[in-house]
């Protein structure tokens, strides 16, 4: 369930050729009720509803029998076309297909909204294009801090483990839907695998020459990651969900190679972003490389706290405390893994608090009704977080 480390770039205009491949089904079986001026019912039926496409395309949406249930999903498909929500209705559509596979309208309206939402990415793109990214500076490379994050403090938690597992080591999907818990993540295209994701319209998958590698959804804000292929971002931009505003374009070229990288490592131990939490106006954003820590000489899987508004740094980890998929922000404190120990960090001044050792290194952290879930490589581990040192 890791993010796949594709090496390749593409470029912006070649994601759209290529995505645009992804539609689903065989396009010589659109039934001809797609094409404009011709609203027959697929199939030669009579009694369908004629409904038009944002391509402009009448298809009719009647006559093929459906269960009400399936129905009822396809209708809320088609009102999510009507809005311009081409993601949520490509999603109603293909959860109809996967029952109802032969069933030609739904798959009509499948291929529609998915060049809909394909369209609609490749003008995002086009808009976001234009955007300067501001650059930071090169970062310190041991703890600092600068200036206290504007987080609100609380006391420090305790973990106390209740349970440890083994498990399989490839069970990661089983465990994510066994606990009912899973990354706060859009799918993002993927021209490498065909698969063209599940953004909102208004998330550009590209940035220039760069690909939307991750995209972050979180109390009304999507945070975007850029980069040259899926092993992580160097630019990270910041969105309101509801205006499309983008509020914050970072670059962190100079994040990439720590001073101490030997020459014949630098291009397996540049450091990207893999993860980032908006905590009220600071923006935390943990940076890695994919190879042994000895590759940088043991400075990376750091945490960075920014300024979201002007990008000043206001505090930086100490290395190796960051190297899970992702990282929590509760109550004051940071939760998060590296290595065989999990960590707590201070939020407001970036601070180790404590370190508990695990069997194996963490790859997921989650918090479900008080407790700290944690996936590790051959382990899977339930804390309970005691506040206050229990």
């Amino acid at each position: 369930m890791r993010r796949p480390g594709c090496q390749r770039t593409w470029s912006a205009s070649a994601l759209v050729i290529v995505l645009a491949a992804c539609h689903r089904g065989d396009p010589s079986q659109v039934p001809a009720s797609v094409t404009a001026g011709h609203p027959a019912s697929p199939g030669g039926g009579t009694g369908g509803a004629a409904t038009t496409s944002p391509l402009g395309q009448v298809v009719t949406t009647g006559s093929e029998s459906l269960p009400p249930a399936l129905a009822q999903r396809r209708a809320q498909g088609i009102a999510a076309m009507d809005v311009g929500r081409h993601d949520l209705a490509r999603q109603a559509f293909a959860e109809v297909l996967d029952e109802a596979p032969g069933n030609l309208a739904t798959q009509a309206l499948y291929d529609s909204a998915t060049a809909a939402m394909l369209e609609a990415q490749s003008q995002a793109s086009e808009r976001f294009a234009g955007r300067t990214a501001t650059p930071l500076a090169a970062p310190p490379w041991s703890y600092t801090l600068k200036k206290p994050a504007p987080i609100e403090p609380g006391p420090a938690p305790t973990l106390v483990q209740v349970s440890e597992s083994r498990n399989a080591i490839s069970d990661d999907a089983e465990w994510l839907a066994r606990n009912g818990v899973a990354l706060p993540e859009y799918e993002v295209p993927n021209p490498m695998r065909g698969e063209p994701g599940n953004l909102p319209p208004t998330i550009p998958p590209a940035f220039g020459k760069y690909l939307l590698v991750q995209a972050i959804h979180q109390d009304g804000f999507n945070i975007l990651f850029y980069g040259p292929d899926y092993a992580g971002g160097r630019f990270v931009a910041v969105q309101r969900e509801d205006t499309a505003e983008i509020v914050a374009l970072f670059d962190f070229a100079a994040y990439a190679l720590a001073p101490g990288t030997p020459a014949g490592e630098r291009q397996f131990a540049e450091q990207r972003a893999t993860w980032a939490v908006l905590a009220g106006s600071a923006l935390l954003v943990s940076h890695a490389h994919g190879t042994y820590a000895r590759g940088s000489g043991g400075d990376h899987a750091y945490i960075t706290a920014l300024d979201v508004a002007s990008g000043e740094l206001l505090w930086r980890s100490a290395p190796q405390v960051a190297g899970a998929a992702d990282f929590l922000v509760h109550r004051g404190h940071v939760l998060t893994g590296h290595g065989d120990h999990l960590f707590v960090l201070d939020a407001v001044t970036g601070k180790t608090v404590s370190k508990t050792r695990v069997k194996s290194g963490p790859d997921y952290l989650f918090l479900q009704a008080g407790k700290l879930l944690v996936r590790c490589y051959d382990t899977d581990y339930v804390f309970e977080l005691r506040p206050g040192g229990g």
